[in-house]
Formats: C-alpha cells, structure tokens, sequence
C-alpha cells in the first residue's frame, strides 16, 4: 500500500506516467499496474487521460492530501525510531548496589575503554526485576532476583563474606570464628545481604535473634560505620572490609561454612531494542 502511494504521489507530481516511471527508477506498466490496484483498493478512478499526460479526479485530489500526510507521518516514524535507536545504542543504565560497584570498577573501565561510544547510568539497585521489566535499568547487577519468564539470570562471580568488628571487641583478636559460634555474640550483628539473612534465620533461631536490632541498613557504607561507631558487628563482602580494614576495623574469616555471595547479571531476555546489552553481556562473558 505504501509503494502505491508513493507511485501515486508521483504521478501526481510529474503528470504524467512515464515521467514518474523515470523518477521511480520502475517501468511504466509496472507503475500502471501499481495504481490499478490503489484504484481498486479505494473503488475510484485516481486520473484521466489528457494529451500525452494524465489529470488527477477530484477523488483523487482527495486521497493525494491525505496520502501526503501518510507518508510525512512515515518519515517522520523512520526519523523518530532511527533517533531512538541509536540513543538506546549509545546508553547503558546499569543497576548495581555501592558494594558490588566497587569491586566492578576495574570491569567497567576496560568497558569503556572497549566501547568508548557507551555511556554507563549507573543506579541504585533495589528490585531489580521490576526495574528491568519497567525498563527503569537495562542491566542488573545483584545477589538475588524475583524469577520471570521474561529475565534471563547470568553468574558473573562468587564472594566470600566475612565478621569485621570494631578493635577493641573481644574477638577482635582472632582471625577466624566458626559459623556457630556467632550464636555467642553479645553484640547486635548486621547483614546486608538479603539472602544471607535468610539462611541465618534457618540456620539459627539464637543468631536470627541477634539480627533483631533498634539499628538497620541496606547501605554497606552505613553498615561499616555502624561497625565503627561499636553500634555491632557485621557480615560483609572480603573484598569491601579490605578496603577499608585498619587499626579500627578487623575482618575475622568465617568457616563451616563459609558465607558467599554469588553475583549474577540480570537482563531481559528480548533485549534486541539496545545493542549496548548484548555489548555488555557478551564483554562480560570473557
């Protein structure tokens, strides 16, 4: 229908078929046959013979106005989706939490070294399912998320978790403590992951009671200050207490068993809209 139009439009220009056959870059009876069938499809004839050239019907003069607004709406939706498209190309929000931002730094600079065009949006991940599927974030970065058939789940790496106490606390000595031996804690123990959590409260109705603090936080930054300021202690990634360990903060292995995080990537599973997420996926499966 909108190769008629267009061959109808021109006629229109040109008046004539063999002028517009030319501009076309198609033949005449191919261009005859064209409008024969819009002709049918409208059930009126379009023009009329004059001369060597034709004139347009006043039906026709009818339908040459509106297809002259179909086809500027055509142009402008190849515009629009072009511009889209390539805005989407060169964007990339990623959801990810400050703990596990700081041990994807070195990732995300050789990414933007690779693929210098992309600029990363970095946002706070909360529910990541939701906000892949409202398309608030392309990518997810996390520990846990709501199954759905339409995200697909990739594992990107696993890390172990650690007691980290203030200095002077009475284990501040030790350099690792077996897991149910947290059972013995005085102190209020605090947990930002989610999943860990819930294995504590399985593990341990003594230990799931410790958790029940007046004081809590999703923030890790929050949570070590908390440690600090000797308001408890907490289990936290190895790889944030190292960065912040010192002569005020003591990271204690945990064993039997070792707490790990495991860290996937979170996508849509139709994502072909943003070329930057398969980039992203593809970059992070080397």
């Amino acid at each position: 229908m909108f190769r008629q139009l267009e061959c109808f439009i021109q006629i229109c220009k040109e008046g004539s078929f063999t002028k517009a056959a030319e501009v076309l870059m198609t033949t005449q009876p191919t261009l005859s046959q064209q409008i024969r069938s819009l002709e049918v499809e409208v059930g009126t004839p379009l023009f009329e013979r004059v001369g060597r050239g034709v004139r347009i019907t006043a039906d026709g003069e009818i339908l040459y106005e509106k297809a002259l607004s179909v086809m500027r709406l055509i142009d402008e939706s190849k515009k629009e989706t072009y511009e889209l498209r390539n805005a989407r190309a060169n964007k990339l929000s990623i959801g990810i939490s400050p703990m596990d931002f700081s041990c994807l730094v070195p990732r995300f600079l050789k990414f933007h070294e690779q693929y210098p065009d992309i600029t990363l949006k970095f946002a706070s991940a909360e529910n990541t399912s939701q906000q892949i599927l409202s398309s608030s974030i392309d990518i997810g970065i996390a520990d846990n998320y709501n199954p759905n058939k339409e995200i697909h789940m990739m594992h990107l790496y696993k890390e172990e978790q650690a007691l980290v106490v203030y200095a002077d606390h009475p284990w501040a000595d030790r350099t690792f403590v077996f897991f149910h031996e947290l059972e013995e804690l005085e102190s209020s123990l605090f947990v930002g992951d989610i999943s860990l959590i819930e294995h504590l409260h399985t593990f341990s109705a003594k230990i799931a009671k410790s958790l029940q603090s007046k004081f809590e936080s999703t923030s890790t930054a929050i949570l070590l200050s908390m440690v600090l300021h000797k308001m408890g202690v907490a289990i936290l990634p190895t790889s944030l207490i190292e960065n912040f360990s010192g002569q005020q903060l003591k990271m204690i292995r945990l064993v039997g068993p070792t707490p790990v995080r495991e860290i996937k990537l979170i996508f849509k599973k139709y994502h072909y809209n943003n070329p930057s997420v398969q980039k992203c996926i593809d970059f992070f499966l080397e």
